[in-house]
């Protein structure tokens, strides 16, 4: 069981390398990338799977969330050196403050952001689609929709359960990656429609209530609220802390749509078929499994979305992806010419064992 306090654990890590100095940010996200991807390379697979009620794993995703607070209150601090900061003007007497006041280059920067959006999005989001599939008045839904606060997504949530799973590996969903396209492209393509169907739920959810979707009970307006309510929190930093806390927001965004874009990339769907493990990219890298909570087990949790992640089947008969997630996400970001060329051969062997006859048909018509 201990082996999921790895997210955790990596956030207290990097919660720690704030504390010693910006410049950690850089020894952290260069340091942590490699353990994954080495870690992926070397640990093999882990294919363990769970049937208890589960209260023993809810504490790892729990403790998440206040992990990623202090996290943000740690990006607010700083900007204390800053003299457009709030708090440099209220606090910067107060001798325990003047560890925080150091001088952060353009470089430092960047690291920070690398690393705080990794972790935002690469363990925030991850948990909170997690939990977003728990029932609407859970503990583990309300922590969801602070999680996806943080990163002013709540759009994500609502058109996951509702469209997504609906609609996934069909050209209806934009969630679903087509062969050939770019990651760019993708990740326009995906945001876009995510926001619009989410509104489109939304509106319709409250229509049938009797309720206008302009109005506090809009679950994209909730979670809008949450958001602003954090980004006033950084704003003490002054300018700084919000450079740092919206680059990491948008990096954190470009890595949860490059998982997106991974994880059913070039598989179809004939509209209004079940749902089977060979319609996403599976993975059961150990490191990875460990970190993201069975995220990757992608093929499982398609298959039967309302299974908590230790209850996942790890299919390796379901298609496979030949790395480890960070590696593939690496790929498709750095290299995508590498990416594609792993890819072509990986929807040959799709093609030739797991599409059917209707499938191939369908793809036929869209090359």
């Amino acid at each position: 069981m201990l082996k999921y306090s790895l997210a955790p654990l990596v956030l207290i890590i990097l919660i720690i390398c704030d504390w010693m100095g910006p410049q950690f940010a850089w020894i952290f996200f260069i340091g942590f990338s490699l353990f994954i991807v080495i870690g992926d390379t070397l640990a093999g697979n882990d294919t363990q799977q769970y049937q208890e009620d589960g209260n023993r794993f809810n504490p790892f995703l729990y403790l998440v969330l206040p992990l990623l607070f202090l996290k943000i209150f740690n990006i607010t601090l700083l900007g204390m050196g800053n003299p457009d900061s709030w708090i440099h003007s209220l606090l910067s007497g107060a001798s325990f403050f003047n560890i925080w006041i150091r001088p952060t280059t353009h470089f430092d920067l960047i690291g920070m952001i690398l690393s705080s959006g990794l972790l935002i999005g690469g363990i925030g989001t991850v948990v909170g689609h997690e939990l977003v599939h728990r029932k609407r008045r859970s503990t583990g839904f309300k922590i969801s929709n602070w999680l996806l606060a943080l990163t002013w997504d709540p759009a994500f949530g609502i058109e996951h359960v509702h469209g997504h799973h609906k609609y996934v590996a069909t050209y209806q969903d934009p969630e679903s990656a087509r062969r050939g396209e770019s990651v760019y492209h993708f990740i326009a393509r995906s945001t876009w429609g995510t926001l619009r169907n989410a509104w489109k739920w939304e509106k319709e959810r409250l229509a049938g209530k009797g309720l206008s979707p302009f109005s506090i009970h809009n679950q994209m307006f909730q979670v809008y609220a949450r958001s602003a309510l954090i980004t006033g929190v950084v704003a003490l930093g002054g300018s700084i802390s919000l450079i740092v806390y919206f680059g990491s927001v948008i990096w954190a965004k470009i890595l949860l749509e490059t998982v997106n874009y991974l994880e059913h990339y070039g598989l179809v769907r004939l509209p209004g078929t079940a749902i089977e493990p060979r319609h996403s990219w599976n993975s059961n890298h150990r490191i990875s499994s460990y970190l993201l909570f069975n995220l990757t087990r992608h093929s499982a949790h398609h298959e039967k979305s309302n299974l908590p992640f230790w209850k996942m089947n790890p299919y390796s008969d379901a298609p496979m992806l030949p790395y480890g997630y960070l590696t593939m996400v690496y790929f498709i970001l750095l290299i995508p010419w590498v990416y594609r060329r792993i890819m072509i051969r990986e929807l040959k062997d799709w093609d030739n064992r797991f599409a059917s006859r209707e499938e191939l048909e369908l793809l036929s018509q869209y090359q």
